[in-house]
């Protein structure tokens, strides 16, 4: 693929889109040797799906395990918070608190309308801030229930959607963030405790700012992919990617305007079968995922509930699903594919679940 010849006309197909993106989103070649260093590289990878985020990062750093993604959310190399678009993500610690302050606007306009159907207004979130304050102070991590209970025990009603609204914001306004779990239960721990204040920090940061961060761990990518990244309108996600100049480059494909950050040289080919989680970034980072399937078969991967199944990738297209189910001594893993895999195929996906068995340090077994 002749990379500098598609930047000089300024046009580029499909497959060299998918290419670039595989090479700025650390899966077709990773330089990174830390969970930090991936999670910089993404800026912010969306980690409500635990389980499955912590194989999004392992699969972009070669030998990282599982328990090794624990140990730096433990170790606070990695912060996992409500942030962009209201929703979980890991973001690393010195990026938590300047993508709030940029996002929390947005956030609270944008999910105003949610929030009074609740029957919350912004008296009721700031009390509940106050209340889960006070109760995690002191250096407590304590779990969504103990919250739940603190917030009721001041007459507070949790009920419906209340509290995952009250959390949610909590994240999103920087009062809390995810702490290490307790067996298997999640807990919460103030954030100014957890990761204090780096006075020395960078406050002036902007949108252009996220946008040349996204764009460097997604790009190419269009402004509306951009703005839905982020939770921001049109109007704003274009302004601030304009803004970068010739810090980003304008390229198109199928009609369509992408931008990307310069790159120097040819992508590696594209590394022909992955087995990725269905939160990963290559899928929820991006608007318009018609690059990456048919129509047909993106309705596929949404269902009802909203619950991503994980997604087997082939030459950067999606081409179904599998599951994983954690046994005692090993990996039960079984592929749903959309139509049919060849047994090439088949091979290849064996192959590249050796990946994951040596991440999650058990054996794998397809059913």
């Amino acid at each position: 693929m002749d990379i500098g010849s598609a930047m000089k006309t300024d046009v580029m197909t499909a497959k060299e889109i998918i290419a670039l993106r595989l090479l700025n989103q650390f899966i077709s070649h990773s330089p990174a040797k830390t969970a930090r260093e991936a999670v910089l590289q993404l800026c912010a990878m969306q980690g409500q799906d635990y389980a499955g985020t912590k194989w999004s990062i392992g699969l972009r750093v070669p030998g990282l395990t599982d328990e090794a993604v624990d140990d730096a959310l433990a170790a606070k190399e990695i912060i996992r918070i409500s942030s962009l678009r209201g929703t979980i993500h890991f973001i690393a610690p010195e990026d938590v608190r300047w993508i709030g302050r940029l996002i929390q606007p947005r956030m609270i306009s944008a999910f105003a309308s949610v929030f009074k159907s609740y029957g919350l207004d912004e008296t009721q979130i700031r009390k509940s801030h106050d209340v889960i304050r006070k109760t995690l102070e002191g250096g407590k991590q304590l779990s969504r229930d103990e919250l739940k209970a603190a917030l009721e025990k001041k007459k507070i009603d949790t009920s419906g959607h209340r509290m995952n609204s009250f959390i949610s914001r909590a994240g999103t306004d920087l009062v809390i963030c995810c702490a290490p779990r307790r067996g298997k239960e999640f807990t919460y721990a103030l954030l100014d405790e957890w990761l204090p204040v780096d006075k020395k920090a960078n406050n002036e940061e902007t949108l252009s700012t996220l946008a040349l961060r996204y764009l460097s761990g997604h790009g190419p990518a269009t402004v509306q992919d951009f703005a839905y990244w982020c939770g921001e309108t049109l109007t704003a996600a274009k302004a601030a990617i304009l803004a970068l100049g010739n810090e980003v480059e304008k390229i198109t494909a199928g009609g369509k305007e992408y931008w990307m950050k310069p790159v120097t040289a040819s992508p590696p080919s594209t590394p022909g079968m992955l087995l990725l989680p269905g939160f990963d970034e290559y899928y929820t980072g991006y608007a318009d995922r018609s690059l990456l399937a048919r129509e047909a078969e993106l309705k596929k991967l949404t269902p009802p509930n909203g619950i991503l199944q994980p997604i087997v990738v082939n030459n950067g297209k999606i081409k179904g699903n599998w599951k994983r189910t954690v046994k005692k001594n090993t990996l039960q893993l079984e592929a749903i594919p959309f139509t049919s895999f060849s047994d090439t195929q088949k091979k290849a996906m064996t192959k590249r679940s050796k990946d994951f068995s040596r991440f999650m340090g058990l054996p794998v077994e397809w059913i």
